[in-house]
């Protein structure tokens, strides 16, 4: 959240407080790691991360918009997982670290976009790399998000992963607090909002799931 940093401390050290069980968990990721990808762990709340550990199968069929830890970490609770990146320097830390686990259920694929105009972020190969159904969709990764902007990337990918997921499935919205639109536009019968600390956060984050 775009709070002052003693600010984000404070939230910090209250939320540890009434969930004293958080925190070895806390200080083994954020301080003894150098990223979620080295942890193998999504950027997400612990909340969310523990929720999703428990309701994942092996034939759930996974999409998501950004990789990273979440992907490696997914791909130990499911049958396949498709992950599209944008940048191909990071694309190619993510290969190493599937490859060095030896994981064999995941595909990232590089699809470019263009962040220049809601129309040409329509028209791109990365919003429109989810073209068929899955399970279980992660909205992340690349966004237009800011002050000044009229238009959100990840509430289009939101739009299209509605297009696309199955009955009985679900969507992840990460660091939900920025898009308080997409809690508006979902046709999800149900939502959970998780709000807590994360793998190699400094502060407190949300994490949305949407449930069909």
């Amino acid at each position: 959240m775009y709070l002052s940093n003693p600010r984000r401390i404070q939230l910090v050290l209250l939320y540890l407080i009434r969930n004293p069980w958080f925190f070895p968990r806390y200080i083994r990721d954020c301080y003894f790691s150098k990223s979620p990808l080295q942890k193998s762990l999504p950027w997400w709340a612990y909340e969310s991360i523990d929720w999703v550990k428990k309701n994942l199968h092996s034939s759930t069929k996974v999409f998501e918009w950004g990789s990273g830890g979440s992907t490696v970490f997914l791909s130990r609770f499911c049958q396949k997982v498709v992950s599209i990146e944008n940048n191909e320097k990071w694309l190619k830390l993510v290969l190493d670290a599937l490859d060095k686990k030896s994981i064999q259920n995941v595909s990232v694929l590089l699809r470019e976009t263009n962040l220049a105009s809601e129309s040409q972020f329509k028209n791109s190969d990365y919003l429109n790399a989810l073209s068929e159904k899955f399970d279980f969709i992660v909205v992340d990764g690349e966004d237009s998000f800011g002050p000044e902007m009229t238009w959100s990337a990840r509430e289009m990918c939101f739009k299209r992963a509605e297009e696309w997921i199955n009955p009985k499935g679900f969507i992840l919205v990460d660091d939900s607090w920025r898009y308080p639109r997409i809690r508006k536009i979902s046709n999800a019968n149900k939502v959970l909002r998780f709000e807590s600390i994360g793998p190699c956060r400094q502060g407190i984050t949300t994490t949305d799931l949407h449930f069909y």
